[in-house]
């Protein structure tokens, strides 16, 4: 059945084998995802989907986001929420990996995997991890995106029991008048932050509202 809107969350809170293996579970995963659930259900998305622990593979990512290219209509709208750990390598940033439990996918093949959601869809990334905003100039397909990181493409993240950046996102969005530029969502989250660990608000349409990213017609509100 069509689906105007969906939200995957992606916890990879698992230690895992391969790249990872010398990496921690992560601590504000949870809370994160939580958090993302919470921010969707306020404006309006109902099917939520969350992959978390041994759940949290390449291929459960994979499937996920091929239902999500097969459900969405044109139009549609996408929120994918990412907490876990990103290995940077030394290669381009399309290279860098989102670690999973059972290995990882690179941001050029996680971009592949949403150029194929309908043209007219629009995405919203949560990026809660290392080098978050590295997703964004991978981007490549047409739809219309918004990349809401913790983090600069070149910048590493503090270990936390809650991540400062989703506490104030799920404050703005829950609490407060959704209707904002992106310059106002930008300068909420950067507020006060650590210049080592600046939050990064990132779209392809700088001329539009989010509002009017997520709620063309029918559509529900996001941001």
């Amino acid at each position: 059945m069509a689906t105007r809107a969906l939200a995957i969350h992606l916890c990879a809170d698992t230690e895992t084998s391969g790249l990872r293996r010398r990496w921690p579970p992560t601590f504000a995963g949870h809370d994160t995802v939580q958090r993302a659930q919470r921010i969707c259900e306020h404006v309006g998305v109902v099917e939520q989907r969350t992959l978390a622990g041994d759940q949290m593979t390449a291929e459960a990512l994979r499937a996920a986001l091929d239902h999500a290219a097969a459900a969405l209509i044109n139009g549609g709208l996408l929120v994918l929420t990412f907490s876990g750990h990103t290995e940077r390598g030394e290669g381009p940033l399309e290279t860098a990996r989102w670690c999973l439990v059972d290995g990882s996918l690179t941001l050029a093949e996680i971009a592949d995997q949403l150029a194929l959601l309908p043209p007219a869809a629009r995405l919203v990334i949560i990026a809660d991890t290392c080098y978050a905003s590295a997703i964004a100039p991978c981007l490549r397909g047409p739809q219309l995106a918004v990349v809401i990181a913790s983090c600069g493409e070149d910048q590493t993240m503090i270990e936390r029991a809650r991540s400062e950046f989703v506490v104030r996102l799920e404050d703005l969005v829950c609490s407060g008048d959704p209707s904002r530029s992106i310059d106002e969502i930008r300068a909420a989250l950067e507020d006060d932050t650590p210049d080592c660990e600046r939050p990064v608000v990132w779209t392809n349409a700088a001329d539009r509202l989010p509002t009017e990213l997520a709620r063309p017609r029918a559509g529900p509100a996001i941001l």
